[in-house]
Order: structure tokens, then sequence, then C-alpha cells
């Protein structure tokens, strides 16, 4: 419907692009009037912005009451909207022939400004419509009007020579303006509304629905129905893209582009259940998970039309959207079978056995894959006992990186209670958890969780390996609280159960912690016998990382006793198995400790260098002990090298 201009009461956030398209404006006046298209997704602003454009003063001051915006929503072919024009020109008199000459006229005989507000409508139809559609806007460009169209998506219609630069598809709010508009509209603005506004990413039409629902109902309330229902509840009023957030979505899937490639529907269902998206290395890969789904022609329908952006070479959509294709069905049983089949493998995968291209899968897919777990543990999943193994194997990749979440683990526990699982499987699940307790060095969480899980020893038979396991945890525990003493102790009786159990791996993981409580209290042949015996057994093991790690600690006894050629020899073998094994939390230790070594050998250089590759290692993992001690011993060694220099000169 045909309607005049209208100032927008609350506009804030789009001042860069209501000046930019000004200026395009009136730089393009004369021969060549200016044509610009605003793009970007449905309830980014568009219709708003064109407004504040067409009643910005200096607009109004060179095209008075030439400035013509024209509804579009209700319009589906070139002949409604030529119709549409000539009754917001003035010059329909209900006869339906010789329209174009009235218009042509009007449009060539003054100054004016004409406005096509969601020009998706008549566009996005099939391919005749589209190209009849597209004529008579090209008709419409050879006339001396200054031309604005609004539209759904990325992509502006052809035969018309729009003018450059092209203005980009309209982004997201800051937090700054969504907070603006929030108090303008609601004026309560707490940490309940901000956090309602990071949710929907501020995005304008969920921010401004939702601060209109604030009026009402408080902020509180609010997040609490978004945690429920997501996008919902996010409505004023019922089938308007303005005042219905999930209708303005649906809009967008039902739109003509993709009602013609079936493929982008699924594509978006597919995408919905990942908040990492595609990466591009990866689309190969997904093309044979997701057989049936034309993958490439998808992506490009759905960047067409709005519905996902490629960011950091990854095609992820927005979040909004996201969560709207989880209340609905999206995805094939088939598609969604297919991936979650994907996703347990990649979580299955150990870390210190993947290589190459799986391990480069395993970090590409890492949000993906907890996001999927997660997702898992709280359906109705049957096969629990893979899922849960899945899951302490992702763990322990997630922890060689550096990230000590405790989420996931958590969630398998419930998950596992609340399936009436074996008591087995939560003793394990308490065991990992104490784990990535110890590993975060939170000892007395990672000590409640070993409690539980021997609490729950004593209600069934649990083997003697698993009792040994506990052992061997309190002794690292101990060793973190310098009681070496009791460190000791404890590794002596988990070596013994281990023996029992004929656990190679658990052997050899008491015979590493022998050697450092040996170590710590003085007595080095002790320690170093200790550590020759953890690293035969992790070679008979096969265990790359319990190899290397035997190594570094050899490595170390080396470098106490004054034998440094050993001491590096041992931490450069460590160093290659380490990376073998992408074990990037034990990286920076290990070159710490061959920058301690070379330095003492009066290598200076080499030093230096391995102190930064140390520092690099831990900055990866955010470890900011290990970052701070790297810069220390790295500032002592520059110290040393510019007194060499000074010396020499």
């Amino acid at each position: 419907m045909a309607r005049e201009p209208r100032s927008p009461q609350i506009f804030f956030g789009r001042d860069s692009e209501l000046a930019e398209i000004v200026h395009m404006i009136f730089t393009n006046l004369g021969s060549r009037p200016a044509r610009i298209a605003i793009l970007g997704p449905g309830g980014y602003g568009k219709s708003t912005l064109a407004n504040a454009v067409l009643t910005h003063e200096r607009v109004k001051e060179l095209f008075a009451d030439a400035r013509y915006f024209v509804a579009c929503e209700s319009v589906f072919s070139s002949g409604a909207l030529l119709i549409e024009l000539a009754k917001r020109l003035g010059v329909f008199d209900g006869a339906t022939d010789a329209i174009w000459p009235r218009i042509s006229t009007m449009l060539n005989s003054k100054d004016c400004i004409i406005c096509f507000d969601n020009f998706e409508s008549p566009w996005d139809q099939d391919a005749d419509t589209r190209a009849s559609v597209e004529e008579l806007l090209s008709r419409v460009t050879e006339t001396r009007c200054t031309l604005l169209i609004t539209m759904r998506g990325t992509v502006r219609p052809a035969q018309t020579q729009w003018t450059k630069p092209f203005l980009p598809p309209l982004m997201t709010l800051d937090s700054d303006a969504a907070r603006q508009v929030w108090e303008h509209t609601a004026d309560k603005y707490d940490e309940f509304a901000e956090e309602l506004t990071k949710a929907v990413d501020y995005v304008p039409l969920a921010v401004s629905l939702l601060a209109h629902l604030a009026q009402a109902t408080s902020p509180q309330i609010l997040l609490e129905q978004w945690n429920s229902r997501k996008t919902g509840f996010i409505y004023t009023g019922q089938a308007n893209k303005q005042f219905n957030l999930d209708y303005s979505i649906q809009l967008s899937i039902d739109s003509g582009r993709m009602r013609d490639n079936p493929s982008a529907k699924e594509l978006l269902g597919v995408l919905s259940m990942l908040p990492d998206g595609m990466h591009k290395k990866q689309l190969k890969r997904f093309m044979t998970v997701l057989s049936g789904i034309d993958i490439l022609s998808g992506i490009c329908t759905l960047q067409e039309c709005g519905m996902i952006s490629e960011i950091g070479g990854r095609y992820q959509t927005h979040p909004i959207i996201r969560n709207f294709c989880k209340n609905h069905t999206m995805l094939s049983q088939k598609h969604k079978n297919g991936l979650i089949e994907f996703y347990i493998n990649i979580a299955s995968t150990k870390c210190y056995i993947a290589k190459g291209n799986s391990f480069s899968e395993m970090i590409y897919e890492i949000n993906n894959t907890r996001a999927m777990l997660f997702n898992l543990l709280k359906s109705d999943f049957k096969d629990y006992d893979k899922l849960v193994k899945a899951t302490h194997c992702f763990l322990m990749f997630q922890c060689s990186l550096g990230d000590f979440s405790d989420q996931l683990i958590s969630q398998a526990v419930e998950y596992l209670q609340q399936m009436n699982a074996l008591t087995s499987l939560i003793i394990h699940c308490l065991y990992a958890w104490a784990c990535i307790h110890y590993l975060a060095k939170n000892f007395e969480n990672a000590k409640v969780k070993l409690q539980e899980a021997e609490m729950l020893c004593k209600t069934e038979e649990i083997d003697s390996s698993k009792c040994a396991d506990f052992l061997t945890l309190h002794g690292e525990i101990y060793m973190a609280q310098k009681a070496f003493n009791n460190a000791k102790i404890s590794y002596e009786n988990a070596l013994k159960l281990h023996k029992l159990a004929n656990d190679i791996v658990g052997q050899a993981r008491d015979y590493n912690g022998l050697g450092k409580s040996y170590k710590f209290l003085n007595d080095l042949n002790k320690a170093e016998d200790s550590f020759q015996s953890a690293l035969e057994l992790n070679t008979l093991a096969n265990d790359t990382s319990g190899q290397a790690s035997s190594l570094v600690s050899l490595g170390a006894i080396y470098l106490e006793a004054d034998e440094l050629y050993d001491a590096e020899a041992s931490i450069q073998k460590a160093l290659e198995l380490f990376k073998l094994s992408n074990n990037i939390l034990a990286l920076g230790d290990a070159f710490q400790l061959l920058g301690k070594v070379q330095r003492k050998r009066l290598r200076w250089q080499d030093a230096k260098k391995s102190f930064e590759n140390a520092l690099a290692a831990h900055k990866l993992i955010k470890d900011e002990k290990g970052q701070k001690s790297d810069q220390l011993w790295l500032d002592q060694v520059l110290f040393e090298l510019s007194l060499l220099v000074r010396l020499l000169d």
C-alpha cells in the first residue's frame, strides 16, 4: 500500500549508512542520478533507513513533494508494480492501458526520488516474472529520477547500473545502538535487557520487539522465555513482518529462490546445528557426509537470500536464524543422523593419534563437536555408552589445547543419571571430571569429584585398574600441593594395583609420578630409574604422548645432574613426539626446559628461540602463568645477549 515517507522516531546505529546514501544522492545529481540498493537480511532496518533517507533535511529540501515511497510487499508481478507506481505518482486513472507513458512523462518532468520498499516481493519470483520486473526497473532508471530499493538478500536486480561504490548489505547494530533503541522504547535497561539484546545479536527488529514487550513484562521474565522458546515469543502482532520475528524469518525461508532450491533449506537446517558453520576446507568432507544435499548451490542461494554469511572462511547462519530453525523442522532425519555419526567419530579420535588431516579436522570442528555432544547429552540418545566414550575422548583433546571447561562433563553425568545408566559409566565420568579440575589446577574440586567416584565404587564391584587410577590422580594432586611423601605413597599403591590388573599404561603413569616425587625428595637416582621404567612401558604401549612426557622428565633430571648433552637430546626427542601427538599443552613446558638447558650451555641464541617457542605455545592455550615464566626467561637471555655484544665490542 502506497504511503508518504515517515521520519523514523527511533533511529540509532545507522548514521554512517544514512550519511553515505545522502552523499551518493547529491554526488550523482544531473545526467546520471543515483541508483542505490539497500540490502540485508529481514529485520535489519532497511525500510527504516530508507524512510530516514527520504525525510533527511537535504533530501526534503531538494525534492520537496517529489519523494515517493512505493510499498511492494503485496506486489508479485511487473504489472502490479506498474499500477502501484502509477498510483503513488498520482497518474493512475483506473485504466490499465498507456500507464507507462504517463509515468515516464511524470518522472522526466522534474527531479524526484522513488523508493521501492521490499522489492524482493515482485522480484523473487519465477524467471519470467523476475525478468519483466527487472525490465520495468530498468525503464524507471532511464528517467531522471533518483532511485532507492530495499530488498532482502545480498543480490541487486540485473539490467540496472547501480551507483558505485555499492552500499554494503546492512549488518546488525552495535551494543550501544541496541541499548539506545531499548531505552527509547522501554526505558528500563538492566543486566537482563543487556543479556537479551546480546542473545539476539543486536538484530534491530528483535531488539525493538523485545523492548516493546518489556513495557509490560520484566526483562528477567523475557530472558527466561528466550531461554525456553527462543524466537517463538518475540512478537507484538501476528502475521506481520514488522511485529513478528518468526514471521519475518519465515518470509525469507519461503522466498522464491529458497523454494526453487530444496538443498538450500536442507543446508540451512544443517547449519542451524553448527554454531561454527562450515569451514571452506571442510566442504568436500561434508559432501560425503550429507549425500543428497547440493552444498555448493545451497550456499549460493543462502548467501543471495542473506540467510548465511562468510566469516573467517566459514559459512554461518545468524544466531537468530539458527534458533528459529531449531524450533522448526528444517532437517531430514537422514541428514541429522549423518551429522551425529560424523561428530561422534570426530570426538572419538584420540588426540595423541590424530595426525595431519585428522588433527586439522578436529580443530576446524571443535566448537561444532562440542555443541553436538552437548545437545545429544540433553536428548534421549540411546547409545549412551558410545556417546559418553566419545565425550570423554573429546574432553581429553580439549584439555590438550588448554581448555578445561567442565560444562560438557557435567551434562554427561546428568545425562547418565537420567538414563539410569551403569554406575561404572558414571564413575568413569566423575574420574574424567576430576582430571579436568586437576589440569585446571582446581585441586580441591578434583578431590571432591574423586571422592564422589570412590563413594560410588563402594556400591558395586569395580576393577582394580580403576581404583588404581584414582590413587594415581591423588598422587598428582599431592604433587601439585607439594605433599611429596603422600604423593609417593599414592603412586606406590597405584602401581601395585595396576600391576595386578596388568595395565601397562597405568603402570607407566605411576612410574612417572614416582619419578617426580623422588626428584623433589632429592633422590635423583631413583627418580631416573622410575622415569626410565615409565619410558620403557610407554614405548611398549606405543603411547607417543606418554613417551614424550617421560623423556622430558628425564631431561629435567639430567639438567639437575648437570648432564647437559643428555638433557638436550632427551628433550629434543620429546618435542618431536609432542609435535606428532599434537600435545600443545606439553609443548610450552618442554620448550621452556630446552631453553634452560641451552642457556646453561651458553647457547643464548638457541635458548632465545626456545623461550620464544614456549611463549607462543603457552599463548595458544592461554596459559598466563606459563607465559609469564617464559617472558622472564626470555628477558634474562636477551639481557645476557646484550652483555655479550657489549663485551665483544
